[in-house]
């Protein structure tokens, strides 16, 4: 597994919702900086700040939804993971796409027409893209990964996919 026992002491399994929210605040804060480090001539600690906290928040709740979903579709033969596959790019998808380009925005500028804006100009392209990349990581995940490892596992593979949703949201 990408995040074992023994690398977090294991916290993923005394205390999982703290480390999952702090390995989830970890990535996206190492996502977004990736991102200003390429494209900005200084980092903007606001836009940090507020990247971050969006793993603060999804950490514990993924670790809660990833819960949920095993427990509602045990198991992990094929039609069960095309079940969790569905649902989770149903549910968690839309809500996390909705979370980057409407509170973000609404946060960082405190205006409601703009973060509207983004939500109508980029939460579609978003979500559609992200299908594709999930689809096949959460395929992985799914299939060979124990619960306690799935969101760590899926936090880890968004570095990637933080820094793309940070340059989209950011620079374009």
């Amino acid at each position: 597994a990408v995040v074992s026992t023994q690398s977090t002491g294991g916290l993923l399994e005394r205390r999982p919702y703290l480390t999952n929210t702090l390995i989830a605040g970890f990535f996206c804060f190492a996502g977004d900086l990736t991102q200003q480090w390429v494209f900005n001539e200084q980092i903007k600690f606001n836009e940090l700040a507020t990247f971050t906290s969006i793993g603060l928040l999804f950490g514990p709740v993924g670790y809660v939804w990833y819960g949920k979903l095993e427990k509602w579709l045990p198991g992990t033969g094929g039609l069960t993971i095309a079940k969790k596959l569905l649902l989770d790019e149903v549910a968690w998808g839309p809500l996390f796409a909705a979370t980057v380009f409407y509170v973000l925005p609404l946060v960082e500028t405190g205006n409601k027409d703009f973060a509207l804006q983004e939500l109508k100009q980029k939460f579609l392209p978003a979500w559609l893209g992200s299908a594709g990349f999930w689809m096949v990581l959460q395929s992985i995940n799914f299939k060979f990964l124990p619960l306690q490892y799935r969101m760590p596992y899926m936090m880890a593979m968004s570095f990637v996919y933080d820094t793309g949703l940070a340059i989209y949201r950011y620079q374009y």
